[in-house]
């Protein structure tokens, strides 16, 4: 008798997410993404990167699977941006030795007079409450507390993760 073997999708996002030369960005991610895969593995290891080339992975792991289901395995730092990602998931792993990092969101170019540079202070806000109601729902933690985590800057090991219920 013979037995049926699924087929899993893999996704490596391993580095800084953009679109520069050795970067991950949203095509690379896109291109990753196997239709006929039954189920997906999606591999992290990343510092964080673009705040909106990880709005479209996160949204692609969600929308391009079709509903599969996907498992993130996060393998060693899952920081910034790259903890959105790793939400994309419907069930996130962290090895014990790895660090979960999240942090108010900056811009580290920024040039303007005043109503350029309140503008931007704005849409970080604006980016901000995007990762929090994100985490909210995932970890049931409050406003209160996830702004407190960002603006601390907060490194979690695996233990502290998953009990804050991030995974």
């Amino acid at each position: 008798f013979w037995q049926l073997r699924t087929m899993t999708g893999q996704i490596f996002i391993y580095g800084e997410i953009g679109t520069g030369p050795g970067q991950v960005s949203l095509k690379n991610v896109k291109s990753q993404i196997d239709k006929s895969a039954e189920k997906y593995v999606v591999h992290i290891f990343s510092p964080g990167g673009d705040v909106f080339e990880g709005y479209g992975i996160y949204n692609a792991i969600k929308n391009d699977t079709d509903g599969k289901n996907v498992e993130v395995h996060i393998e060693g730092l899952c920081a910034s941006i790259a903890t959105l990602i790793a939400a994309a998931g419907d069930r996130i792993v962290m090895n014990k030795t790895g660090q979960f990092m999240i942090h108010n969101p900056h811009i580290s170019d920024l040039k303007g007079d005043a109503g350029k540079l309140r503008s931007v202070a704005d849409q970080l806000d604006q980016i901000k409450s995007i990762l929090i109601n994100a985490y909210k729902s995932r970890t049931g933690l409050t406003d209160e507390k996830l702004w407190e985590l960002y603006d601390n800057e907060t490194y979690l090991t695996a233990d502290q993760a998953v009990s804050m219920g991030f995974v």
